[in-house]
């Protein structure tokens, strides 16, 4: 059994998620109450589809494709995601490994007004659902921090219908700058708590070795500026007042050679 795999460390993952729902750490007004309009309007310039264009751009592309068709959503944490491509007409089923993620996506729906298929609690490493039941398979951030992304790919393979797209953004890439950082041992930086138990990365060879027995129909590093990190430590001094001054003057295109979020689609053959 490999180090990722022991019970111990699923546990380390899945209770880290369920007490750290990505968002949280925006709210700036303690006295904003968490579920309400007002909570998910706070947060929403924090989260992916709104902070990274990228991701609101692929949202839309795919959408045009898959109007009125199944989408599985794997880590739907507060549900931004799910709730742009609800809009856009694609019926969704938003799943997370936690119950504190899914109960907030649950109210976030009901604030907007719309209607997922379902929300539920699903394992990406242990799907419930029948071999190829979705049209597309959407995981954002999500399969690099489970454990075992080969075995999350498998299952995300198994459930797609033959011509679904798996939509992944992203994979973590190396060589990159944050997998040269994490290689210090100090304080990690990458999230405002503290860093996920597990945080895997791939090569891109790697990373399109899981893509066997599909048509890879997009892929990019993705590209942003920086945004400082509110953490303490040599690894954070090191981020705040070295590489994030120096990566954003960077031309984009150069820059691209050394991003660290990797993403990919792919059509199941």
């Amino acid at each position: 059994m490999s180090e990722h795999n022991h019970p111990d460390t699923l546990t380390a993952i899945y209770e880290y998620w369920n007490a750290h729902t990505l968002g949280f750490q925006y709210v700036t007004d303690p006295k904003i109450e968490a579920g309400s309009p007002e909570f998910f309007r706070h947060i929403r310039p924090w989260m992916n589809p709104y902070k990274f264009p990228w991701i609101m751009e692929r949202i839309k592309r795919e959408a045009r494709l898959l109007k009125e068709k199944h989408l599985l959503e794997i880590g739907c944490g507060m549900g931004y995601d799910s709730l742009e491509f609800l809009k856009r007409g694609v019926k969704v089923t938003a799943t997370d490994l936690t119950p504190n993620a899914v109960e907030m996506a649950r109210q976030h729906f009901a604030v907007e007004g719309v209607q997922a298929e379902d929300i539920r609690v699903e394992s990406v490493l242990n799907l419930s659902f029948a071999d190829e039941t979705f049209d597309a398979v959407w995981a954002n951030g999500v399969v690099h921090a489970t454990g075992n992304t080969p075995l999350a790919f498998r299952e995300i393979r198994r459930v797609l219908k033959t011509g679904g797209r798996a939509i992944i953004s992203h994979f973590y890439r190396k060589p990159s700058w944050m997998y040269s950082l994490k290689q210090i041992p100090a304080v990690n930086i990458e999230f405002e708590q503290e860093d996920p138990p597990v945080n895997d990365f791939f090569s891109e060879s790697e990373i399109e070795r899981m893509f066997e027995g599909f048509e890879i129909v997009e892929k990019a590093r993705e590209h942003y500026r920086l945004l400082p990190v509110c953490r303490s430590g040599i690894k954070a001094v090191l981020y705040n007042y070295g590489l994030k001054p120096f990566y954003n003057a960077l031309p984009a295109g150069f820059a691209k050679r050394f991003a660290y979020k990797y993403s990919i689609t792919g059509v199941k053959l």
